[in-house]
């Protein structure tokens, strides 16, 4: 870690970090906008359409559980390992993030240290 944002981190009364997709394309996750990202190879599945079609809605399931093994497979990086460590070492330190991937619990975040923005993959189930 850089010596200058090192010593913000630990002069920090309180410290929060923000995580996306981004961190998790190192462990083998693709993100949403990437080339091989789910808004590059899927239609959007509209509300509308999710409500009112039994297909559309078996379809949006169907792509909610296909990165399912990829998740599983994947483990924590050197980023999600850096994170685990701030998180630990300060005890007002906290994390958001837009990962489903649990990849932050892997690594050593505490549940009560974490808000996941768009819920959690491994905790889906149908």
């Amino acid at each position: 870690m850089n010596k200058e944002l090192s010593q913000y981190i630990n002069e920090a009364k309180n410290v929060v970090i923000f995580t996306g997709a981004g961190i998790s394309t190192e462990s083998g996750i693709p993100d949403f906008r990437g080339p091989q990202g789910i808004w590059k190879t899927n239609t959007p599945i509209y509300f509308q359409d999710f409500i009112s079609s039994e297909e559309v809605r078996l379809e949006s399931w169907k792509r909610k559980f296909s990165g399912k093994d990829i998740i599983r497979k994947a483990k924590p990086n050197i980023g999600h390992l850096a994170v685990a460590e701030i998180i630990n070492k300060h005890e007002s330190a906290y994390l958001i993030t837009q990962n489903v991937d649990n990849l932050h619990q892997d690594a050593g975040v505490p549940d009560n240290k974490i808000t996941e923005i768009h819920g959690n993959a491994s905790y889906a189930s149908c």
